[in-house]
Formats: C-alpha cells, sequence, structure tokens
C-alpha cells in the first residue's frame, strides 16, 4: 500500500487525486508547490485513515473537514471488487466519511483543492509557559473566538533543554501576522516565558511534530472529545502528568505528552451533521493524553493515568454522553461514543453485514454486524 502514493494536482479542476499510501507529508509537500491548500493533519507521517475518520486540520475553519471534502474514493471491498465510491453511493458513501476504516481498502481518493491563502504563508510557533499559568491558559484558550483562519494545539511536555514539564501553545492563523496577532490577542496577553511565532510557509508547519513519527515503543492514547475546557479539571491533569514523570522518571517517559486541538469549526457545522458517518461536529476541542515508553513494566502507571485524565474529561466535558474521535480512541469505549447515537451504529452495523459479513476490515474499532 505504501507504494501507491502518487500525488496529481489538478490546477484546472482544483481538485486532488491522493493514492491510498500517501501519506500527509506528501501530500502537503506536492500540493504547496502547486500552490493550494487541502484540508490535512497536523502530522507528516499519518495515511489515509486521517481522511477515513474525518480528517481534523488546521485548515478546517476555511474548507471543513477532510470528509466535507472529498469527492470520489475508489474502494476494494470485501468481495474483491473494485468500485469508485461517490455521493450517487448513498449509504455506502456516507459510511466511509467518519466510518471509512471498515468498509474497505482505499487504493485512491479525490478531494477538492483550495487556492493559497496568503501566498501559502501563515503565523505560527510555540507559545511557552511554566506549569503555575495552567488554570489563566487553559481559561483563555477556552474564551477564545475560533474564527476560521484560527486553531490551536494546547499540550504539556517535557522541555527538551531543562527536562522539565512546560505548557505549550502552538497557535496557527492563516493569513498575515498583523491579524493572526489580532485574533490571539488576549492568548499573547498571557505570562509565557517564551514566544517563537512568526511567518511559516505551510509545507513547513508540521516539522516541528516529527518527533511524533518515531517508530516503536509504547504509546497508549486516552482521549475524549470536550464542549469546554474545565480550568480546575486541566489543573488537576497538569499535575498527575507532572507527578508521572516525577515518580517513574524523565528518561523513562518524558516522551508522553498531553495534546488538546482546538479549531474552528464554523465551516465544518454548516454541513447536515446527519449527512455523513462522522458524529463529532458539536466537539469544541480534541484532547488526548498519550503514555510513550519503552519498557513494559510502566505499562500499569500509563493505564492509571491514561484513565484518570480521561476520566477528568470526561466529567467535565459540557456533554451529556461522552464523545472520542475514532482516530485517537484507546479502542474500549463504547460504539456510541466513538460512532455517535444509536440510530448511527444501528445503520453502520446494517451497512457492515453488506459490505463485510464475513468482518475482513475489523482491525480498527470494528463495527459489528448485528447490534
Amino acid at each position: 500500500m505504501r507504494l501507491l502514493n502518487t500525488v496529481e494536482v489538478d490546477k484546472s479542476k482544483k481538485t486532488v487525486r491522493i493514492g491510498g499510501g500517501a501519506i500527509i507529508k506528501e501530500i502537503v509537500e506536492e500540493v504547496y508547490q502547486n500552490q493550494m491548500h487541502v484540508v490535512s493533519g497536523g502530522c507528516n507521517c499519518v495515511g489515509t485513515g486521517f481522511m477515513l475518520g474525518g480528517g481534523l486540520g488546521r485548515l478546517m475553519g476555511e474548507y471543513g473537514l477532510a470528509i466535507d471534502n472529498l469527492l470520489s474514493v475508489d474502494l476494494v471491498t470485501a468481495d474483491g471488487n473494485t468500485i469508485t465510491a461517490t455521493a450517487n453511493n448513498g449509504d455506502l458513501w456516507w459510511a466511509l466519511r467518519g466510518a471509512g476504516h471498515n468498509f474497505g481498502i482505499v487504493t485512491s481518493y479525490i478531494v477538492k483543492g483550495h487556492s493559497w491563502i496568503n501566498s501559502g504563508t501563515h503565523w505560527s510557533g510555540n507559545l511557552v509557559f511554566t506549569g503555575d499559568q495552567v488554570e489563566a491558559v487553559t481559561k483563555a484558550i477556552d474564551k477564545l473566538v475560533f474564527q476560521k483562519p484560527m486553531s490551536i494545539h494546547y499540550y504539556f511536555a517535557v522541555d527538551p533543554s531543562s527536562q522539565q514539564p512546560v505548557i505549550i501553545v502552538n497557535p496557527f492563523y492563516a493569513g498575515k501576522v498583523d491579524d493572526a496577532r489580532k485574533a490571539f490577542k488576549s492568548i499573547l496577553e498571557l505570562k509565557f516565558v517564551a514566544d517563537t511565532t512568526g511567518p511559516i510557509a505551510w509545507d513547513e508547519l508540521n516539522a516541528s511534530g516529527d518527533f511524533f513519527c518515531a517508530k516503536g515503543s509504547r504509546k497508549p492514547a486516552y482521549s475524549v472529545g470536550l464542549k469546554k475546557l474545565d480550568p480546575k479539571a486541566f489543573k488537576n491533569i497538569w499535575d498527575a502528568y507532572a507527578q508521572f514523570l516525577n515518580k517513574n522518571g524523565v528518561d523513562k517517559v518524558g516522551r508522553s505528552a498531553v495534546l488538546v486541538e482546538c479549531y474552528s469549526y464554523i465551516t465544518a457545522r454548516a454541513i447536515e451533521r446527519t449527512s455523513t458517518a462522522y458524529p463529532h461536529r458539536d466537539v469544541n476541542f480534541q484532547a488526548v493524553i498519550l503514555g510513550w515508553y519503552d519498557d513494559k513494566a510502566l505499562d500499569g502507571e500509563a493505564e492509571k493515568l491514561g484513565k484518570y485524565v480521561r476520566e477528568q474529561w470526561f466529567s467535565t466535558s459540557g456533554f451529556h454522553r461522552d464523545h472520542t474521535y475514532v482516530n485517537f480512541a484507546r479502542g474500549d469505549e463504547p460504539l456510541e461514543t466513538i460512532y455517535g447515537e444509536s440510530w448511527r451504529v444501528r445503520k453502520l452495523t446494517t451497512l457492515k453485514k453488506k459490505w463485510d459479513p464475513r468482518g475482513r476490515f475489523s482491525q480498527y474499532f470494528p463495527i459489528p454486524s448485528t447490534y
């Protein structure tokens, strides 16, 4: 599959055909060279699964989710046939956009391309804070109105220089520096200890997160979709994270991190929420804690931290039911938490029975054929 990594840009039609084995880095580089944008993820090594689960990314405020930009999918089905799925395929098309991992092997797909914003140069970088600022930072992000060009990656991580945990806010603005600084004024007024923000080319933006692409090790993740950010809960999470590092050693667990992806949902929410299998358009923040270590003996400590953090998020999410994005999920969540309301799960199980009755495509958060 990895060899199916072609990226073909049609500038006249403003479309991009992407091979099923292409990764985000290859997509962004080719599209950027053609002076265009597509909705893509924030991790260079992610592939087609990014889109099949919904597709969150920094430009979704402008263009919607990746699935909202999907035009067709070339698919090998469970019976070995090849089909091209489009909006004419009704229920299958619905299922592929949000639960697509369950219905076939994608050999290629076509998405909408969009003209460059500000000649492909945007504004981003890191604002670094000490731990005593966690509640102030959380409150400021929660109150921020995310306009279309805006997003934030908010995380707790170990600073490589000091080997101490720090708070990092990574804002992004699709446009000019002056407009960006106005949009993020409330964040820039906080008491940070370092500021690396400035102009950056679109094709360079993901490079700062390439360390997440390292293969191997043990990386248990626990995730929750949030309507709001609770400052006290984040203080509790910061304290638990710092204690985990201190108890088990930064040299052993220091790659572990807490991440919250904060996007504008203006365009995504203009799409009828029942029109795709993706169920989480009402989520404002996607939160995930990632344990990262090599020693299997640390599994218990990582599980304890992960479940504690997840419960902190669930209990303060602002929702009456739990939400978890399939691409970030642990795997122990109920089907409704990942795939949405009961009617959605029933519809997906009916389609699973039709398109994959033997469960051949059941490796990643499988949908059963009965419910």
